[in-house]
């Protein structure tokens, strides 16, 4: 049940990929995806469901990763996951007023700041991105032990190490440009996007192997 539900959160997670459907105005290029569930925006509450269902499902997942006897690494990527669930649901629970990218008013706003006047959304968007790369590197590390240099990789391995710097890279970087500022307002929302597709696919990947380990667990009992 919960392999199941993981991967379809996995897929769900993708849903900014549906936006030209719903006719949105946000220039892809600048805008964060956190920003379609921002409070002036039409279909806010249908993003922010998304998310709630996203950390719901991850928390779950989670709690099972912790529980699950086996490598340390996993129960400690479980726990990264759980926390990047939480965040997840902070940020439904705790959307953007407004969306800066296309509001000048709000860009002001944002821009007057300091750099350390982050509100819940920030803090819980920089926690959810510092989670993620966490529980890949880990998850990446525990799927990799065992295996001798003779044997070539699982294919759910291989598709953790290649989501490993999807998922790493443009979080850092999304991470400092929130936070210090790199000069990547025109590209910072393809950026971020690279990063939330690449976390799709290793939630999917994440609810394959607990099918997996699932489907072996029945054939031992």
């Amino acid at each position: 049940m919960i392999g199941w539900a993981t991967v379809v959160a996995g897929v769900v997670y993708s849903a900014f990929l549906v936006t030209p459907l719903f006719g949105t105005r946000l220039d892809p290029a600048r805008s964060y995806v956190s920003e379609l569930a921002a409070l002036d925006q039409p279909h806010d509450l249908v993003f922010r469901a998304v998310d709630a269902l996203v950390g719901l499902v991850v928390v779950a997942a989670a709690v099972h990763l912790v529980r699950r006897p086996g490598a340390r690494a996993v129960r400690w990527a479980g726990v990264a996951l759980g926390l990047f669930g939480v965040a997840t649901l902070l940020d439904a629970a705790a959307p953007m007023t407004c969306a800066p990218s296309a509001d000048a008013a709000c860009a002001a706003a944002e821009a007057s700041r300091s750099a350390l006047a982050f509100g819940v959304h920030e803090v819980s968007s920089v926690a959810a991105n510092g989670a993620a790369i966490l529980a890949v590197v880990l998850l990446a590390v525990a799927r990799s032990r065992g295996r001798t240099a003779a044997q070539p990789a699982s294919p759910l391995e291989g598709a953790m190490l290649v989501g490993l710097p999807l998922v790493a890279v443009p979080g850092l970087l999304v991470v400092l440009e929130e936070t210090v500022g790199l000069g990547l307002d025109g590209v910072v929302g393809y950026v971020q996007r690279v990063q939330v597709l690449a976390l799709s696919g290793v939630l999917v990947t994440i609810g394959l192997v607990v099918l997996r380990g699932s489907r072996w667990a029945r054939r031992r009992a």
